[in-house]
Parts: structure tokens; sequence; C-alpha cells
């Protein structure tokens, strides 16, 4: 089979992780892959360490007529089946206006990820753009909801809810740390809705064996404003900032307690699985995606956005308490294995992407 990833984001994040990962287990089972981006080196560049060079459209959006045709004449030149994986409706839009170019377009496929929380359009383009789509997979139970909440006029049958998975790295040899810490970690994008903010907030009252390290870049101007607050806050020397990381994995397997404190609705929350995977108990907030990942008090602990409060809480409560942190690893490694296994994830993908 044939498939190919638009991917038009101009940072990288969780759902370029997740198409990067789907693109290795592909290729792994001898299905030919391609990446389309839009030539911005901190998208490019994870896809290129891993063995693939994408291919470059300007991916504008609606007004963008110039991706399309090229587009067509890729997919033109390609023997079908083909399928157009798109992770945004923007990009859907793109592969549906190509597939009309097509001089065959028989045997072309389009499948969209929806990764995130938000209510799906009601406009006649929009109702026309899910009509030609083939298929929608959304990331959560949560994410689906949003989208039905405003009534879309939308073949029901084309959509399907695919939980996230993250790839098992497996033998991932955790950084070292010294004697006596108990090792909070943050990994992910600098960005106000994140709600780092929060958790820095939170940072005075944790025990004192406790420190916080933060992997992940965002803009400059914020990372400065992130770090006069802990310096304000009076955390400077229990906050370790270890900057853009290629791979957090090592640090976040050295975690004692993973925290997620995104203020925004959570689509899914694929750091919570990375983190449960490498046996951490995870602190996240319960306003999204991982109310389907984590079962409170089990295996994690879910906390309101918002609230340093009560991450510093949840965190004091863990910090202090070695057995608890054991024992929700644990639960977190078998939920990961049982439910969010990156093979039963794949093979649902296989099935969106069957036209048969």
């Amino acid at each position: 089979m044939n498939i190919i990833h638009l991917v038009s984001n101009k940072v990288w994040g969780g759902g370029e992780q997740y198409v990067l990962d789907l693109c290795r287990h592909l290729d792994a089972d001898g299905h030919s892959v391609a990446v389309i981006t839009r030539g911005i080196d901190a998208v490019d560049a994870p896809f290129v360490r891993a063995g693939f060079t994408p291919g470059h459209l300007p991916l504008g959006g609606v007004f963008d007529f110039i991706s399309a045709s090229r587009l067509a004449r890729v997919l033109d030149s390609i023997t079908p089946p083909v399928v157009v994986h798109v992770h945004n409706f923007k990009d859907a839009r793109t592969a549906v206006r190509a597939r009309r170019m097509m001089r065959n377009p028989a045997g072309t496929r389009i499948v969209a990820t929806r990764h995130l929380v938000k209510a799906g359009k009601t406009d006649s383009a929009s109702t026309a753009l899910y009509h030609d789509i083939d298929a929608i997979a959304f990331v959560s139970q949560t994410a689906l909801d949003a989208f039905l909440a405003s009534k879309p006029t939308v073949d029901r049958d084309k959509l399907c809810v695919i939980h996230n998975a993250v790839s098992d790295k497996g033998g991932v040899r955790p950084l070292d740390k010294p004697e006596g810490e108990v090792r909070v970690v943050y990994a992910g994008r600098l960005a106000a809705e994140k709600g780092i903010e929060k958790l820095i907030e939170a940072v005075p009252s944790f025990p004192s064996c406790v420190r916080l390290h933060v992997a992940g870049s965002g803009k400059a101007n914020y990372e400065i404003a992130l770090r006069r607050y802990a310096s304000a806050a009076g955390v400077t020397d229990r906050v370790v900032w270890h900057g853009y990381m290629a791979d957090p994995s090592p640090l976040m397997a050295s975690a004692d307690i993973g925290v997620v404190p995104t203020i925004a609705c959570e689509a899914f929350g694929l750091t919570v699985v990375e983190f449960m995977q490498q046996g951490v108990p995870v602190v996240a907030t319960g306003n999204g995606g991982p109310r389907e990942i984590i079962s409170d008090g089990t295996d994690g602990i879910l906390v309101p956005p918002g609230d340093a409060g009560a991450i510093s809480r949840a965190v004091s409560m863990l910090a202090g308490d070695k057995a608890m942190r054991e024992k929700m690893a644990a639960e977190a490694r078998k939920k990961v294995a049982d439910k969010f296994a990156y093979d039963k994830f794949y093979k649902e993908i296989l099935k969106l992407y069957d036209c048969h």
C-alpha cells in the first residue's frame, strides 16, 4: 500500500510524533510511505533522523491551489491503492482538491485524524468537505463528542475513535539522578495553555526532596518569562531547565512523577501514555483526553485545570509515599500494555486505510 502523510504544522508536537511513529511502523511493515511538509526545519528534522526525506508543498489552506495541483500529479504517478492521511481539515481540503484534479482518482482514499477538541463546522463548504473525506478518526471520545456538539452534517459511519498510542521504545536507560531526589518531570511544548506557570506556582509547597525537571521549548519571550516567574517564586534552585530534547525518553524514564498540567482541553494526552509506558505515575488535568487514559487514584491522579494547589497536593502525596508510587507505576504499565499498545492502534489504522 502507498501512504502519503500531509503535515502542515510549523512546530513539532504530539501530532507530528504520531505521524513519525506511524511512518516507522508502516515502513517496517513493507508499505511505501511518504511525508509532505511545508519545509520547516523543526518539523523535517525528526523525520530525516528517522530515515525519511520529506517532500515539500506550501500547504497553505483554502486559497492554496498550487499544493492541490502538485499533489494531484504525484498521486497520478503512483500505482493504487493510495491513502492520503491528513491531520487537520485544512490539509483535507488540499487532498480532496487533488483527487478531483487526478486523471484517475479511483483507488485514492483520503482519511483524516482529528487531533483537536473542537466543534465541527456547519457551513456548506465544511459539509461538502466531510462528505468527500472517506474516514475520520478522532484520538479520543472527548474529541469526537466535541466535534458532534455543533451537530454538523456528516455521515456518522465515517467517524470512529482510535485512541493514540506510543511506540514501545524498549530498554530506555533512565538519566542518573542524585541520591534522595524525588524527580518530577514535565516534557512538552512550553506555551501558556500547557499550564506550566501553575506547575511552577506549586513548586514552593512541594517537599524539599522534590526537583522539577522541564524538557521542551517554546517562543523565546515565553521561555524567558517562565524563568523569571520561577525566580520570582523563589524556586530557581528547584527547577532544572533542559530545553529542547530530541529524545526526552531517558529523562521521562528517570522520573518518579510525571506532570501534565494542561489548562486547555487535551484531545488525548500522548505524553501521559509515554510516562505510563515507562512506569511513571502521572498527575494530569482531567478536563479532556487524560480522563480516558488515567483511572484516578489507581494508575495516576487527575486534578482540575489551572489549580496549583491541587497539583501541589497530588505531587506531595506521591513524593511522600514510595509504595503508592510503585503501585501506581505497575498499574500504569499494565494499562498501557492492555489498552494503549501500539500494535492495537496500528491494526485499527490499517482498517481505516482499507478501502475494500
